[in-house]
């Protein structure tokens, strides 16, 4: 019994003397400078899963007003920080790899984008991938599209009536979607394949949702859907990828090019890598393209006087 007893308060010493080092230490110690972002006020566990399923926009909106640029939502067994706005969401951008890795960030676009490109490799690979994607879009390329974007736009505005009220998003989307398939995806996709290809591109961007973003995996039908869309275009792409290489044809698009391109070591991009290149540089185009012309439409139409001033050049050209 003696030892037990001097056991036992050896160990009530050992703790208490902890805690008072602790007390101490919290005392005594400067406290750090840094300041963490605002949470936003949620259930326990499920934290703000609902919130967020029903739309990232309308959460935000409103609680930007009440918390600012930066603030954290805590969502079932992940915490997203928000970063509202070009001065703070440049520091995502800007930041190292080893501060703000973007990989963990974009998981969720691995089954979209598919194995082996993008966010589903590591970091060395994805900055080679990365360089395929800058050189292909470099002022020259581009120039190269510029007679295809004008020709598809000219035939889609030709078909528009002299006066009468549009959806300009959703026609300026339809258009790009046009000029991307030309430009990007190839004639093959644009002359004969454009129907079944937009559709295709369309499930996979539906099987983009908020609950993707925490399980993007999660065996729903849009999830079922994207992963049928993505495996279809995969055969469309193979198909194009071997017909052009058996007949040793070479056509000025993207298609090409990352066909044509080599990684350091020299291996050549496979059918599948080709294949997520394509889909991730039309996801990143497409919205923001569409976004930014409805945008500038808008204000066009708004502002006369540049819009005559437009109209004035482009007859002009």
């Amino acid at each position: 019994m003696e030892a037990d007893d001097k056991f036992l308060n050896m160990g009530i010493l050992i703790v208490a003397t902890l805690v008072v080092a602790k007390l101490i230490s919290f005392l005594i110690m400067p406290r750090s400078k840094r300041r963490v972002p605002p949470v936003i006020k949620s259930w326990p566990v499920i934290g703000g899963l609902l919130r967020f399923m029903k739309g990232p926009i309308v959460m935000i909106r409103e609680e930007y007003p009440k918390l600012g640029s930066v603030f954290t939502l805590n969502l079932f067994n992940k915490k997203i920080t928000f970063l509202i706005g070009p001065e703070v969401s440049a520091h995502f951008f800007k930041a190292s790899e080893s501060d703000l890795s973007q990989q963990e960030v974009y998981q969720f676009n691995v089954p979209t984008f598919g194995p082996g490109v993008v966010f589903d490799v590591d970091y060395s690979i994805r900055q080679e991938q990365f360089r395929f994607f800058t050189e292909a879009l470099r002022v020259n390329k581009l120039k190269g599209y510029v007679d295809q974007m004008v020709t598809e736009a000219e035939d889609y505005f030709s078909k528009w009536g002299d006066s009468g009220e549009v959806d300009l998003k959703y026609e300026l989307e339809h258009l790009i979607i046009l000029t991307a398939s030309r430009c990007l995806l190839g004639r093959e996709v644009r002359d004969k394949l454009f129907d079944d290809v937009s559709a295709l591109f369309h499930d996979l961007d539906n099987g983009m949702l908020p609950i993707s973003v925490i399980f993007p995996y999660l065996p729903i039908p849009a999830h079922r859907r994207r992963d049928q869309a993505r495996k279809k275009l995969a055969e469309i792409f193979a198909n194009i990828i071997s017909s052009r290489k058996n007949a040793g044809k070479y056509e000025n698009d993207m298609l090409q090019y990352f066909i044509d391109s080599k990684y350091k070591d020299g291996r050549p991009t496979t059918e599948t890598e080709i294949t997520g290149l394509l889909i991730a540089a039309l996801f990143a185009g497409q919205h923001t393209s569409s976004i930014t012309s409805t945008w500038t439409g808008a204000y066009l139409l708004r502002h006369k006087e540049f819009l005559s001033a437009v109209w004035w050049r482009s007859r002009k050209n």
